[in-house]
């Protein structure tokens, strides 16, 4: 690789090194944003009974800015396939024209119309994916019968509010990295 036929070749040193570094980087990305979370601080109320104290204690909600893992970049993919799926079933020769053949052409990847959609439903789907997974009323009431609140907010409704907005601005820091992430060989190929 860095030895050629006619000698030592610094291009493809260097070219070799960035490779390198740039796997680097990107394991250690991949890395830092699944272990990143937003911890939305709680409190326990302190309760006397008979001569023992209970609860007081400092804690937190940990929501995960990646929580969706690659499953959206599955779930993308798959949607993108599935017209192509259905005209390999048409045929050969009808898949080369008309609507079969943007198809076919649409489904192997390679224009931008293509890497636009995908990112989108990429990100679409992480957000289907936290709106299923996490929900901030439930979180909210569990708080409420422990005794347990953020500071700053009353129990209930406010105390949801302002973990579903934590969640979505999360949310969407993890999102976007996700479609870059998966968008990231297509562009590098264009």
């Amino acid at each position: 690789l860095i030895v050629t036929a006619t000698g030592f070749s610094t291009v493809g040193l260097i070219t070799s090194l960035g490779i390198i570094v740039g796997a680097i980087l990107l394991v250690a990305g991949v890395v830092f944003v699944q272990q990143a979370e937003r911890r939305v601080p709680v409190q326990y109320a302190k309760r006397v009974v008979g001569r023992k104290v209970y609860g007081g204690q400092n804690t937190n909600i940990p929501i995960k800015v990646n929580s969706s893992g690659v499953l959206p970049i599955i779930f993308a993919m798959s949607m993108l396939q599935f017209p192509a799926t259905i005209v390999a079933f048409i045929g050969k020769s009808s898949a080369t024209t008309g609507f079969a053949g943007f198809i076919n052409s649409f489904s192997q990847g390679q224009g931008w119309p293509y890497i636009i959609v995908y990112a989108l439903l990429i990100v679409g789907f992480t957000f289907f994916y936290n709106i299923v997974y996490f929900d901030p009323v439930d979180i909210s009431n569990n708080l409420k019968k422990n005794g347990g609140f953020v500071p700053g907010l009353r129990p209930g409704a406010p105390t949801a509010d302002y973990i579903k907005k934590a969640s979505t601005r999360v949310t969407w820091f993890g999102a976007i990295f996700l479609a870059v992430l998966a968008v990231a060989p297509s562009l590098l190929q264009k």
